[in-house]
């Protein structure tokens, strides 16, 4: 099993977020921890062969910081965890804040359009997304404000025209593309690149809200493209739900390998996440 969404944080960042929660939501995170070993312990005793983390430069001047944090910590975890880099259009040096974190072993970058105030089809990105789809980098990006509301369509609009620009490019939608999962499915056809990911969505009392409506049968057909994430340690459940909603419902088993290890294997492989584990082995 392969976690595609996960969270780690340099110490001050997430202890700013969680206060964020506790201010602005009613999510219970105190049981969830935060260092990445405790993260990474929690993960491997459920199961997890390997898992993909991020951060986010919310502001400008703190991606390249935050981008050498997140390849020291991948390295620190011998592979275990594998980083996504971030970085901030308005910062000045952007692209080389990108080649510097695909260098330091990043295999893609994790956009956030709400918390980085930056839309995904801004054409600034255009040089990112070039890059990435040479190195076989991925992009994984939280359109819009889900899990709040937003008007439906207009994030699924913007991932269609960054595939219009970048067929080449592999693009994960985080929380299954919510509300707009149906949308998403429909692109599928269209952009052999296009993915979802499962987080948050089938988790039993997951605050996303509601079951997904799209049909299992619809699921199945696309399920080599859907991954399992879980935006672990910031969710307001135990961990396995996630996995226990998508066993309810009902796939294949080659559906369910498919979901739970072998899409995110392949990304991970393409973007080089294989090399980088078996060098973070070595040098351990």
């Amino acid at each position: 099993m392969i976690d595609i969404h996960t969270h780690l944080h340099p110490p001050k960042l997430f202890a700013a977020i969680r206060r964020w929660f506790a201010e602005r939501s009613d999510w219970d995170l105190s049981a969830q921890p935060t260092e990445p070993h405790a993260v990474a312990a929690v993960l491997r005793d459920a199961g997890v062969e390997r898992f993909v983390f991020f951060s986010y430069a919310h502001k400008t001047g703190m991606a390249r910081e935050l981008n050498a944090w997140l390849a020291a910590t991948a390295a620190d975890l011998g592979g275990f965890g594998l980083a996504l880099g971030t970085v901030h259009l308005d910062d000045e040096a952007y692209l080389e804040d990108l080649r510097l974190a695909l260098d330091a072993g990043c295999i893609g970058i994790k956009l956030h359009e709400n918390v980085q105030n930056l839309a995904i089809d801004d054409a600034r990105f255009d040089p990112v997304y070039r890059e990435l789809a040479a190195r076989g980098a991925f992009l994984l990006a939280h359109v819009g404000p889900i899990p709040w509301s937003y008007p439906p369509d207009e994030g699924a609009a913007r991932v269609e025209r960054v595939l219009q620009r970048n067929p080449d490019l592999n693009v994960v939608v985080a929380h299954f593309g919510v509300p707009d999962s149906a949308r998403y499915f429909d692109l599928m056809a269209q952009h052999a690149r296009l993915h979802l990911d499962t987080t948050m969505v089938f988790a039993a009392h997951s605050p996303v809200g509601g079951p997904v409506e799209i049909e299992t049968a619809r699921i199945e057909q696309h399920a080599d493209r859907v991954l399992y994430g879980t935006d672990f340690p910031n969710i307001p459940f135990a961990y396995g739900s996630e996995r226990a909603g998508i066993e309810r419902l009902g796939l294949s088993a080659t559906a369910r390998r498919a979901i739970f290890h072998d899409n995110a294997a392949r990304l991970i492989a393409a973007a080089g996440g294989e090399a980088e584990a078996d060098s973070a082995a070595k040098r351990r």
